[in-house]
């Protein structure tokens, strides 16, 4: 029996993907960001989509970036260097949202702060955790 983790808050934007297909995933490395700051606000551990991590999620977000870029629909395809790399491939496969909303809810999930945060998981998902910043700053 496998162990499946919490249902994270974003339940309602995950579909578990169903058919199991074999593929081996390159190692990749989490480039180094030249942001120092901490990038958020929040007052609990941080967390990409029910999973916990450390820092901003780095491993977590390069395992998501390698999932879209790679087009990985299933989570039995996901596998990586690190458990938290697989955890992010594992999010994205079983996403029914864009990597922009992904990117959004994401921010939303830790109550991100600062852009320097939103890098690691590609262009579309810091896309959309740049909107949330722009939506979170605005004049009202």
């Amino acid at each position: 029996m496998e162990f499946a983790p919490p249902v994270p808050p974003i339940a309602v934007l995950l579909l578990l993907a169903g058919t199991a297909v074999s593929c081996h995933a390159e190692a990749e490395t989490v480039a180094a960001h030249p942001c120092t700051g901490a990038g958020r606000i929040a007052q609990v551990p941080w967390a990409f989509f029910g999973y916990a991590c450390a820092g901003a999620c780095a491993e977590h977000k390069a395992g998501f970036a390698w999932a879209e870029r790679n087009g990985i629909s299933h989570a039995a395809a996901c596998n990586g260097p690190t458990p938290a790399f697989v955890e992010g491939c594992r999010t994205y496969s079983e996403s029914i949202v864009t990597a922009e909303q992904a990117g959004f809810e994401w921010a939303r999930e830790n109550e991100v702060s600062d852009t320097c945060a939103c890098a690691g998981a590609g262009p579309r998902f810091e896309a959309g955790c740049e909107a949330y910043l722009e939506f979170t700053t605005r004049p009202d």
